[in-house]
């Protein structure tokens, strides 16, 4: 008879289901196996102990009290007193928080207000609301499924803890590498800089090359600081200046935990919640921390192509670097650890309860975004940015209600509809359309994201599960690569009639006088876009962000894809379960035994 146990167990065991086992007095009974595996639960904890040691030789806190703002040398201008010679006007290759879009000395020789002010040191407002927007609003958008409570709340945490904490380490190795690069290229022949030659700020000119020269004298100065801390308090403007241009918080080689710091990691963690609701329900929680360490890597390295080797701008709200890249990363993953048919189990679905529950997160998600798309914005057009996002929100909730109703064929509101439709206008919006868009504008670009994202969600998924065999569990495609889209479209439009009128006392002397326009908000182009020549030059680099972002995305998530399905996950009948990873009350249990769907239980009769 045991023997007979072992090999129904061995049968059953494979496809995750209920197999027989005897208790202590010899009796059989079914217990079903669960979803992890010993070697799941040590790649766990062997992943955060690597974490923790990564954090040990490369983090370190701020130190406080900070220094106050950089003071002019005591007699400076007077006879006889001191000369200063003033720090170099070259763009940051970096994204900052409000208040640093102002680079350098101005042409008349007077220091900008950005050598005047502090570091930002107050800014756990937008971190609150941007975690909320990371942790709570994605897990409670994703909670329709009626027996995925439970994995679809712990895992995107779990997976997001995961993610935030490499995000914040790899972020940082990003920008030192760029600096890396940019030392090899002046070293190693791209032209004869000589960095000890200070080129007053009307003298440099818009070119790319030349900024990146610059910048990597800039990253010069800072590893010259940083072994003789002296020149620090010999050079304090120069010093300042260098920390912002390459984004560092002091002249030390370790990363330091800043409001600034916590802030990319939660950036990187937004396309691996992106992800994450592609393949909710289809993969266990040890497939889920391998994917979203790969997409933050992948993230960080498409973020270096795109925006620091390509020059493009994508810093308000991420359309491409975030939004499209996390959906086509998500799209390549499911494709290949998804297994087959797991889509067509009856788990499957929503519940009523669970879609309620769904709604509030979508509402905490539109409470949220305009924080989220303003926050990299420039200080000056950041009002505007946030006023821009609410107007897209308003319009595409009303575009859900419009084609949920027509696409149902009854005049009915669907909600799985309503619940993508109703924030893509927050999706559409966040390209660096919403610096130039008049509010009428936001509200027809929020108006045209939710029309298409409700398109998509009725026509587009459909052809992709079928032809293609994409199974996008929340319609992360639907919400985020269709109304980026529109997003990416709207930008490069806006930024098409930037031509040489746009330049100024940035650009050179040549323009200083014949300036005749600026963007919205006195923006200065030089100062925004790194391609600045005025020739067509800042639209096309914008164009090309979107075809390099899906290249990158797609490749690397179907090779994470493929390794993750190596990983043992569950099986195409205990999909959508939350009884294969949790231990249930008795109310899930008897809910799932009565279930009119066929839920791959078994039980038998000994």
């Amino acid at each position: 008879m045991k023997k007979a146990i072992r090999k129904v167990n061995h049968l059953l065991g494979r496809e995750g289901k209920v197999g027989l086992v005897e208790d202590d007095g010899g009796k059989k009974s079914t217990k079903e196996q669960s979803g992890q595996t010993s070697t799941h639960i040590a790649m766990n904890a062997v992943l955060q102990v690597a974490m923790t040691i990564a954090f040990v030789f490369n983090v370190k806190h701020e130190t406080f009290p900070k220094p106050g703002d950089v003071s002019d040398p005591p007699g400076l201008g007077e006879p006889g007193g001191p000369t200063v010679t003033e720090p170099e006007s070259v763009i940051p290759f970096k994204r900052y928080p409000p208040g640093f879009d102002v680079v350098g000395a101005k042409p008349d020789g007077s220091f900008s207000d950005r050598l005047n002010e502090r570091i930002l040191e107050f800014q756990y407002k937008y971190f609150v609301e941007l975690a909320t927007y990371v942790y709570l609003g994605f897990a409670l958008q994703y909670s329709f499924l009626r027996k995925f409570g439970y994995s679809t709340l712990s895992f995107g945490l779990l997976q997001a803890t995961v993610a935030a904490q490499w995000g914040i380490l790899w972020m940082q190795f990003i920008d030192r590498f760029h600096c890396e690069y940019l030392l090899g290229q002046i070293n190693y022949g791209t032209g004869d800089v000589l960095c000890e030659e200070n080129l007053p700020a009307d003298s440099i000119s818009g070119t790319f090359t030349q900024i990146q020269e610059r910048q990597g004298c800039t990253c010069k100065l800072w590893t010259e600081i940083a072994a003789n801390k002296s020149m620090s308090s010999e050079l304090p403007h120069q010093a300042h200046h260098a920390l912002l241009t390459i984004g560092k918080m002091d002249f030390e080689d370790t990363i330091i935990m800043t409001y600034p710091a916590m802030m990319e990691g939660l950036l990187a963690t937004v396309p691996v919640q992106i992800t994450y609701g592609m393949l909710l329900g289809k993969v266990g929680p040890t497939q889920l921390m391998l994917c979203a360490i790969m997409c933050v890597t992948s993230y960080g390295l498409n973020y270096w192509i795109v925006i620091y080797m390509l020059g493009a701008w994508d810093h308000v709200g991420g359309s491409c670097v975030i939004h499209i890249f996390g959906a086509f990363f998500g799209m390549g993953c499911t494709l290949m650890a998804s297994q087959k048919g797991s889509a067509e189990n009856p788990d499957n679905a929503p519940r009523y309860n669970a879609d309620v529950l769904c709604i509030v997160g979508v509402i905490l998600n539109w409470m949220t975004f305009p924080s989220f798309n303003a926050y990299f914005a420039p200080a000056a057009a950041q009002e505007a940015v946030v006023v821009n996002t609410y107007l897209a929100l308003f319009s595409s909730c009303i575009a859900s209600m419009v084609f949920s109703s027509l696409y149902s064929g009854q005049f009915k509101l669907d909600p799985a509809d309503v619940q993508r439709t109703s924030i893509a206008g927050g999706v559409a919006i966040s390209s660096v359309v919403s610096i130039f868009a008049l509010p009428w504008m936001a509200m027809l670009i929020g108006f045209v994201g939710g029309g298409a994202c409700s398109t998509s969600h009725h026509y587009l998924r459909r052809f992709l599960e079928k032809k293609l065999l994409v199974t996008d569990t929340v319609g992360a495609v639907s919400l985020h690569a269709i109304p980026a889209v529109v997003a990416w479209v709207a930008g490069v439009i806006s930024v098409t009639p930037l031509n040489t009128d746009y330049m100024g006392k940035w650009s050179g002397l040549a323009y200083g006088t014949s300036q005749q326009k600026t963007m919205p908000y006195d923006l200065e182009l030089d100062l925004v876009f790194q391609h600045n020549e005025g020739n067509g030059d800042t639209a096309l680099y914008q164009a090309y962000m979107m075809p390099v972002t899906i290249c990158v995305a797609l490749t690397t998530g179907l090779a994470t894809g493929f390794v993750a399905r190596k990983i043992k996950g569950p099986s195409v009948a205990r999909t959508f379960s939350d009884s294969i990873f949790w231990v249930v009350p008795e109310d899930f249990q008897n809910t799932e035994d009565m279930g009119g769907g066929n839920d791959g239980q078994v039980t038998a009769n000994v």
